[in-house]
């Protein structure tokens, strides 16, 4: 009889632990998604929606902004609680500047969130998938143009990841990145017993695809020697601890990289901390990926 009692005991806390990380496992890839709020046409900025698909067949929506005389395109990667639009970190402000002096912007939804396609946010696996189909859709408009990635949190390690993976691109912005899906995940839930979490990582992978190893940063910016990148961070970020970009620059074995740890500011709202600061810099990344004197010289040359 106690024996009985022991097994049923045993496989009520068993089957207490699988729906736990079941539980875990669905809110590891349900993004919060959000509407869409405004659009550059508020800034006086004239703009073409854009729809795409991911190799997929996820499809997703985007904004183009066409400079005339663009030596580069810059594409926006938003957070993964963002849009394109992203009031809290300024993405249209930013759109803004960009657009102003002289550069095409394409912002686009990644899966999941704003106006695009697909229920789940895929931890990174598929998210690979959206920046790889945007920066080809981006390379066809603009007849090979350069390309600089500018993201923020899940997007600022989203393009360090493919930039490293040979996702040619001319520079890279990182605006408050982290070293991997695994670790950020960690940091978030670190309350939660190493076994529940283990086994909600695996069902993520099984169930949606959602594989946790899969975005690595870390890697991608080690193999970044030839592309300059800036590592922006808010000292103040309590989602992503300064030590997760302090980290990835160690792991850089560029001299080209630069470091920009903002005082006052929490996660991804450095340009709303120092938002002219933040132009300039990121101009400055701009000018030393895609010099204008390197292309004029090409031009008087065709």
């Amino acid at each position: 009889m106690v024996a009985w009692v022991l097994a049923g005991a045993v496989g009520f806390a068993l089957l207490g632990f699988v729906i736990a990380a079941l539980y875990i496992a669905d809110m590891f890839t349900r993004p919060k998604r959000r509407r869409v709020q405004g659009t550059p046409a508020e800034h006086g900025l004239r703009f073409e929606d854009v729809q795409f698909r991911s190799p997929d067949l996820v499809v997703l929506r985007g904004w183009f902004l066409e400079s005339p005389g663009a030596r580069a395109t810059i594409m926006l990667v938003h957070n993964s609680d963002g849009t394109r639009a992203d009031p809290e970190v300024g993405l249209l402000d930013i759109q803004r500047a960009y657009v102003r002096n002289g550069f095409n912007v394409f912002a686009f939804d990644l899966r999941g969130r704003g106006e695009s396609g697909g229920s789940r946010d895929e931890l990174g696996t598929g998210e690979l998938r959206d920046l790889e189909a945007a920066a080809g859709y981006v390379r066809r408009r603009t007849e090979g143009l350069p390309i600089i990635l500018h993201g923020f949190g899940l997007g600022a390690a989203l393009a360090l990841h493919a930039a490293g993976h040979d996702l040619e691109v001319a520079g890279v912005i990182a605006d408050s990145p982290y070293e991997s899906v695994r670790e950020h995940l960690r940091y978030r839930w670190h309350r939660l017993p190493s076994p529940i979490f283990n086994l909600a990582c695996w069902l993520a992978r099984k169930l949606y695809g959602a594989d946790v190893n899969t975005l690595r940063p870390t890697r991608g910016i080690a193999h970044l020697a030839g592309v300059p990148v800036l590592l922006i961070h808010g000292a103040l970020d309590h989602e992503v601890p300064v030590a997760q970009t302090l980290n990835l620059a160690a792991a850089s074995l560029s001299e080209r990289n630069d470091v920009w740890i903002v005082p006052e500011a929490e996660h991804c709202e450095a340009y709303r901390a120092e938002p002219q600061a933040y132009v300039t810099r990121c101009l400055r990344l701009v000018d030393t990926a895609v010099p204008s004197r390197t292309l004029r010289i090409q031009s008087a040359a065709v």
